[in-house]
């Protein structure tokens, strides 16, 4: 289970399953970033919504209007989020397909994305993908949420928001170029340092590799290696406030 929590009180208790991709810290902060800066209920889309935990969290914190929109390209996930809904009391319409596929014409006024987007490299020595579970975003970690920066203006409304994460075990110089070509003005909402778990930085030749080419970014304090997780919001009109 992953929890929701407001002032002490759990709000939110979400089921994972094995071949689901698990809420992170990541997926903590996302909410925590997305609920401070939206105001009033907004017609939301999930995307890569995985056990539903960030469209969920947000619909019970009151920044949703009913029905949540989501969208996962795992049927085994689309089925645990709309369970999940059903247990949350949330109203949802879940959809399995690849990224804006499954959408159409629809727009929203606000997409939370939490598509994967870290190096491969990185993805096959965490915890963090479980079995069945693939990353798939390439050395750099930029393959899907750069087709995502890219489409996403067509599903949303006039002065709709883009809000996603960026983590710097992917090439976020690139990200943040193609942030740029679709979008006309972003902005940095949460950010956050992580340790990296043993696993990954025990290899040294990797890191080294993969930081000499720009695929991530880095750094070491305390003898121990640090990436980070920065939430950005993105729109062609005026930004949430």
């Amino acid at each position: 289970m992953h929890h929701l929590k407001d002032n002490g009180e759990n709000i939110l208790s979400v089921a994972t399953r094995d071949h689901v991709f698990v809420p992170t810290g990541t997926s903590d902060l996302l909410v925590a970033a997305s609920a401070a800066v939206i105001s009033s209920p907004k017609k939301m889309l999930d995307l890569g919504c995985g056990s539903g935990f960030v469209g969920l969290a947000l619909a019970k914190l009151g920044r949703c209007t009913s029905p949540l929109y989501a969208s996962d390209v795992s049927a085994d996930a689309v089925a645990l989020a709309s369970e999940n809904a059903r247990g949350a009391g949330v109203s949802y319409i879940a959809k399995e397909g690849s990224m804006f596929s499954p959408w159409g014409t629809e727009k929203f006024d606000v997409i939370i994305d939490d598509v994967a987007g870290i190096s491969d490299d990185i993805a096959a020595l965490s915890s963090w993908y479980p079995s069945g579970v693939h990353c798939d975003a390439g050395r750099d970690g930029t393959k899907w949420i750069c087709q995502i920066l890219a489409q996403a203006s067509g599903y949303l409304e006039d002065r709709g928001v883009l809000i996603f994460p960026v983590l710097s075990l992917s090439n976020e110089e690139r990200i943040l170029r193609a942030v740029a070509q679709s979008f006309s003005s972003y902005v940095v909402i949460g950010e956050r340092d992580w340790f990296l778990p043993d696993a990954i930085s025990e290899k040294t030749d990797l890191l080294t590799a993969l930081l000499a080419d720009g695929s991530i970014r880095c750094k070491q304090k305390f003898g121990k290696w640090l990436w980070s997780t920065r939430i950005y919001q993105a729109t062609n009109g005026r930004l949430l406030s």
